[in-house]
Parts: structure tokens; C-alpha cells; sequence
């Protein structure tokens, strides 16, 4: 991957991951569980196998846990400020594994690419977002 759309994504990313932060959701990349009941969510070691992360989901003493990758746990959430930071963070890893594979970029890959730029954008234009902001959080546009 070009080191300039290397930098981009990484830029775009960095912002997704601040209002993450603002919002009290990790800002690192991986794997995360927190109790079903909720809670923080607690980074998975990166060391566990498949195996044990299965053996994970049921928990001592019939704990229950949600499991997500980094670019999810903000799916859900009630702010949409933080939904459209998780949307840009799945589109930023969709676009990075695509390019990896160092396929022909396709007109979808050029779509993507262009609502996530919009999207930064608005993002960035809105990094100070706070709760009894009014106005309609930013969106990536439908395909």
C-alpha cells in the first residue's frame, strides 16, 4: 500500500478512534469482551487461541460475556456520533484488506472510498460532537 494512503487511513482511523474515546470506548484495535450485563469493555490477549476464546463465552459460574472487534463496539451505540465512528472504522479495515490483496480496485472499492472520505470529513468537522449538540450526526452516505 502507497505510504500516502497508508498515512490517509491511518488519519481517518486516529479521528473514529477519538470519539471512541470521548465516548469511554477503547481506542485500541483487536478483539474486546465486557459481561452481557455490561460494563467496560477488556481487550482480549491477543495470545488466546480460537479454543480458549470459545471456551470464554460461557464464563465461570455461567457468566455471560459480548464479544466484538474494535471496529464494532460502537455499533450499538445510542450516540450516533459513535455509530458513525464504528461505520468508518469497518470501512477503513474493509479498504485496507482489499488493497492488500492487491486486487484490480473495483467501482465499489472507489464508492466506499469516497463516503468514507465525506464521512472524515464530516467527522472532523464535528470532532468537538458533544450530547446536547442538535444538529443530525454525520452518516455514511447509502450505497
Amino acid at each position: 500500500m502507497p505510504p500516502a494512503l497508508l498515512s490517509l487511513l491511518q488519519a481517518i482511523e486516529a479521528s473514529a478512534r477519538q470519539v471512541y474515546g470521548r465516548h469511554g470506548l477503547p481506542q485500541q484495535a483487536g478483539q474486546y469482551r465486557r459481561p452481557a450485563e455490561g460494563g467496560p469493555w477488556e481487550p482480549l490477549g491477543e495470545h488466546l487461541s480460537p479454543a480458549e476464546k470459545w471456551a470464554l463465552i460461557d464464563g465461570p459460574d455461567g457468566m455471560r460475556w459480548r464479544y466484538a472487534a474494535h471496529e464494532a463496539l460502537g455499533a450499538s451505540s445510542d450516540i450516533a456520533v459513535v455509530r458513525q465512528a464504528s461505520a468508518i472504522l469497518a470501512a477503513c479495515l474493509g479498504l485496507r484488506q482489499r488493497l492488500a490483496e492487491q486486487t484490480v480496485i473495483s467501482h465499489q472499492d472507489l464508492a466506499d472510498a469516497i463516503r468514507l472520505g465525506d464521512a472524515w470529513r464530516r467527522l472532523d468537522e464535528d470532532g468537538g460532537y458533544d450530547l446536547s449538540d442538535t444538529r443530525p450526526p454525520p452518516s455514511l452516505p447509502p450505497e
